[in-house]
């Protein structure tokens, strides 16, 4: 993807003009709409409000990988962002996943969500990243395309793991629902695998219109999707789909 804000100079937080009141805001920051004064392009803006080591840390990660995947089309990328990885911007999205389950629950949007999330996944897992938080909300449309963003919570590739304490063991790690539930037991040990069960209840999610609950798997009523989602979600991570292609494999073959 093209970054959009070309060639100006980057990292000073002057160089954008935000809206007063944030789009959204989460456990440590808040997210702007924003336009960047030199080309007058829609941005938005997250910026830290909570100062925390952990805070700071989890910023960064999210920053670290939007800068490596900057041409994918199903990765929110990263246009700029502060030294201090206090904020960073990307482009400003038409909605998240979460705003749009009417939308989605249909078969065919659904499948187009499912295959976005795959690619996005599979050059993170390649990459040897592990999202960790895959939610409806951490899904973004953008220019037509689903994007997947917020990797904060993100388990970098073995070997660049900077502070393994800062992932807590035996405490949830991740979103109440759609965590694996190895999360809630080591979540620095979680594999590809935990993703994808996140993903199988995303798919859930859209189809039965419930939230989902710790370790329960959301499977809809007798309907192809079903099987995807009792597949996905099994205890066992080994017994999960382990890679994206092994995922598109089920999906396609349960459709067909």
């Amino acid at each position: 993807m093209q970054n959009v804000l070309g060639d100006h100079p980057r990292n000073n937080r002057s160089d954008y003009k935000l809206e007063a009141r944030p789009l959204g805001e989460g456990g440590q920051a808040r997210v702007y709409r924003g336009t960047h004064k030199a080309t007058g392009v829609q941005v938005a803006l997250k910026r830290l409000f909570s100062w925390g080591v952990d805070d700071v840390a989890r910023m960064r990660r999210e920053i670290d990988f939007g800068l490596r995947f900057p041409a994918h089309e199903h990765v929110m990328p990263v246009l700029d962002y502060g030294m201090t990885h206090e904020w960073f911007v990307m482009p400003l999205a038409q909605g998240n996943a979460d705003e749009s389950r009417a939308a989605i629950s249909g078969d065919e949007e659904l499948f187009t969500l499912v295959m976005a999330v795959c690619s996005a996944l599979e050059v993170a897992h390649e990459a040897g990243w592990v999202h960790r938080d895959l939610k409806p909300a951490n899904l973004l449309l953008l220019d037509g395309h689903w994007t997947v963003a917020d990797w904060g919570f993100g388990r970098r590739p073995r070997g660049e793991t900077t502070f393994t304490g800062r992932t807590a063991v035996d405490e949830l790690f991740g979103t109440h629902g759609f965590a694996a539930p190895e999360q809630s037991i080591d979540a620095h040990e979680a594999t590809a695998s935990a993703d994808f069960y996140s993903l199988g209840q995303i798919i859930g999610w859209a189809r039965t219109g419930r939230e989902p609950k710790d370790g329960a798997p959301l499977l809809p009523e007798n309907e192809p999707w079903r099987s995807i989602v009792a597949a996905a979600t099994r205890r066992d991570p080994s017994a999960r789909p382990q890679n994206a292609q092994e995922f598109r494999e089920l999906v396609t073959a349960v459709r067909k």
